[in-house]
This record gives structure tokens, sequence and C-alpha cells, in this order.
């Protein structure tokens, strides 16, 4: 697969930045897709392409599923065929079994369940006839010990793990799926410093994993060719803490 173009959704920020930076060390062409990040990701693109790499980006509202076909039709115009695909965009926004409404039931899923099987639906169809496609779903370690907060969230990512085997038995020989699913990586919008710090030190390795973990687990899973189905958990352990509530709630003073 090496020098071939992987496309990573939501790569302009956080730790879809770090996962374009490694992938694009790799030799592989990175195609950098961004919402509302336009700035981010022309400047992720520049640092790539003055380190040698290959990258451009490429605009896309992941609530709309018609930009789906016309992304990979743009990367293909610019860069080459999309041979890999890491899914790492997403909504996260707060409701339990009490405030749950249609809205955002359907904005979760829809976001960060239907639009990535569409991404590897067209994936899927339009790969080279000589090329082994290679997906990366990024999910949640809540998958493994849930709690009552960010209810749709969650079953987006449940719904994400399934597809994850499901896609990885139909799709072969020809695209291989797998995921990571990351512990409390970044602080989230509502976290403090402290809490972001108690929270990591809290796990059983006692310090969180960054995102270069994360960016790790994906290149290894992207070029890993005898692997297909896998979920690695990169979360310092912290699904074996079996939280009660989300970790920003238990965290906070």
């Amino acid at each position: 697969m090496r020098g071939g173009v992987i496309l990573v959704t939501g790569g302009a920020v956080r730790i879809g930045r770090e996962i374009c930076l490694n992938l694009a060390k790799e030799g592989f062409s990175i195609a950098v897709h961004y919402n509302s990040s336009s700035s981010e990701a022309n400047s992720l693109v520049e640092k790539i392409t003055s380190n040698g790499g290959m990258a451009q980006s490429f605009s896309g509202d992941l609530s709309d599923v018609s930009m789906v076909e016309n992304l990979f039709s743009d990367i293909k115009d610019s860069l080459g065929a999309v041979i890999g695909i890491v899914n790492n965009a997403s909504l996260f926004s707060f409701d339990d079994i009490n405030s749950l409404s249609k809205q955002s039931w359907d904005s979760h899923m829809h976001v960060n369940a239907l639009v990535p099987l569409l991404m590897i639906s067209e994936l899927s169809r339009n790969l080279p006839s000589d090329c082994v496609g290679s997906v990366v779903n990024i999910l949640d370690q809540k998958i493994s010990q849930p709690n009552p907060d960010y209810l749709s969230y969650t079953a987006s990512r449940y719904a994400m793990a399934g597809m994850t085997e499901t896609l990885a038995r139909s799709l072969c020989p020809s695209v291989r799926v797998n995921a990571v699913a990351p512990g409390h990586t970044l602080p989230s919008p509502e976290q403090t410093p402290e809490g972001f710090k108690k929270a990591q030190s809290q796990s059983p390795l006692q310090s969180g994993p960054s995102p270069g973990d994360i960016a790790d687990a994906v290149n290894y899973l992207i070029k890993a060719n005898s692997v297909t189905g896998q979920i690695i958990y990169v979360d310092s352990g912290e699904r074996f803490l079996s939280r009660s509530r989300d970790v920003v709630f238990e965290t906070e003073d």
C-alpha cells in the first residue's frame, strides 16, 4: 500500500491531525477531510508537503450523504484512487435516556455510522483491481464498559464496532476492516486541565494515551496485511475502571 492515497476524515485537528502526520511519514498520500477547520487543514497540508510528503485538503459536511461520492471523485482527480480510509470524524453531543430525542439519535447515527459505511462502500466499489484496501474505524473504549451518558453517541460506536467485523467478513479478500478504540486522549470542551490530568492519572497505567499512541495503532492496522476484523484498545486500561458515568462527570470537582 505504500504510496497510496489514504482518506482521513476529520483529519485537520486533534487526533486526526496526528494520524495524518504519522501516515504521511510512511509515504502515503493523505487526503485531509475537514468540515469547518479549513485553515487548520491547509496548514497541515503545508506541513506535510514541506516535509516531502503528498497531501491535499478536501471539505465536506458529513451531515450530507451526497458528499461521499463527490469527495472520492475529487480525491481521485487530485491525488489518485483512495486505497484506505480512517473514519475518524465524529459527532459527540450529550444525551441520556431522559433527554434522548429523535434528532440526537439520528444525527449521531448519521455522522458516526451511516456516513462511514457509505465511505467504505465507495472505497470497495472503486478500489483498483490490483490493490487490497484498508479501513480503520476510530471507535471509543466505552464500547467495552458503557455508562448511561452520551447514549446516542455510544450507540453509534456500537453500530460501527459491529460493522467492523461484519464488513471484515464480507469484504474479504479485497478490503481489510479494523478499528481502534481510544481511551481519554484529549480534554473535552467541558473539561478543565485539572480534570483531564486527573482522568488520565486514574487509568491502570497511570497515564493516558496520547494522540501519537492512537496514530501508531492506526498506522499498524493500515499496513497489517494479515489482520482484519480486529479492535485495538489504546486506552491505558481505562476500560477496566468500569466507570458508572462518563469520565468528565467523575473527574471534575
